[in-house]
């Protein structure tokens, strides 16, 4: 009997136990979370910190620019005595500015009822270009340029025979002129397109002025044509070169591009 009132007994406070964790209500999760919750930390310093950018730094491609002048052979059309050959040139020396130069050969034989004339020699043309033209993207090569040229050039000429015809004295005056060496010295003014048709090739237009600077003139016979300058009468002549040209690329010419003030600062977090 006792011990059948003793596991009554156990078995009812079991049950009560259960009884009275049901009924306990759960704490919710977010009283949870805050009880995890540490009030007492202090909250994490800011990382992030100012940079200085620097000025943005474009490469733009250098190199020397060799051509040939096409205009003289249409000049050798209307001019048959003139024959002529120009090879042009350029370097890059920074964003917008070129060293130009230009060399030349020329042979100018003529003969008519009245005269016969030998001449040829070389000329050199030495200065710069500058490029007017705002790049839409810094690859772009095409130019819209200004420059102004120094030339030289030394011309031997003779006339072996000529005929003056005179009603005055009767009879016709021939004679001779014998070589002549003739140093010409000009300043030359440009004004021209460069445009880049394929990869590094180059068609170009331009307009010239050139003043002469000495005086070539001769009491016997002034020289025909006084090879890269034109007429050897005229102190001053209007010339138009077109040529096509190949850009060697040898070097890469850096230029510093500014940021607006508002831009020179950005942030960058660790």
């Amino acid at each position: 009997m006792i011990r059948t009132l003793l596991c009554f007994s156990l078995i009812s406070s079991i049950l009560i136990g259960f009884a009275a964790q049901a009924q306990t209500p759960a704490k919710p999760a977010a009283a949870k979370t805050a009880a995890k919750t540490d009030t007492t930390r202090k909250p994490a310093k800011d990382t992030t910190v100012i940079i200085p950018v620097k000025d943005s730094v474009v490469h733009m491609q250098g190199g020397l620019r060799v051509g040939l002048d096409l205009s003289r052979i249409v000049t050798s059309i209307y001019y048959p005595y003139r024959k002529e050959g120009t090879v042009v040139a350029d370097l890059r020396l920074n964003s917008d500015l070129y060293a130009a130069a230009e060399v030349g050969y020329a042979n100018t034989p003529h003969s008519d009822a009245n005269y016969t004339y030998k001449g040829n020699g070389a000329f050199i043309t030495l200065g710069i270009d500058y490029n007017f033209m705002k790049r839409l993207y810094p690859s772009e090569k095409n130019m819209f340029f200004g420059g102004i040229r120094y030339g030289f050039s030394h011309l031997t000429y003779e006339v072996p025979s000529y005929k003056i015809t005179s009603s005055y004295w009767g009879n016709d005056l021939t004679g001779s002129v014998p070589k002549t060496n003739v140093n010409a010295h000009w300043v030359e003014l440009v004004l021209g397109l460069k445009a880049e048709v394929l990869k590094n090739f180059f068609l170009s237009w331009s307009i010239r002025e050139r003043i002469m600077i000495n005086n070539v003139k001769s009491d016997e016979f002034t020289p025909l044509v006084i090879p890269g300058f034109g007429s050897g009468s005229k102190k001053s002549v209007f010339d138009m070169q077109y040529t096509v040209s190949y850009l060697f690329p040898l070097y890469k010419i850096t230029q510093h591009v500014k940021l607006p003030a508002n831009d020179k600062n950005k942030k960058k977090k660790k």
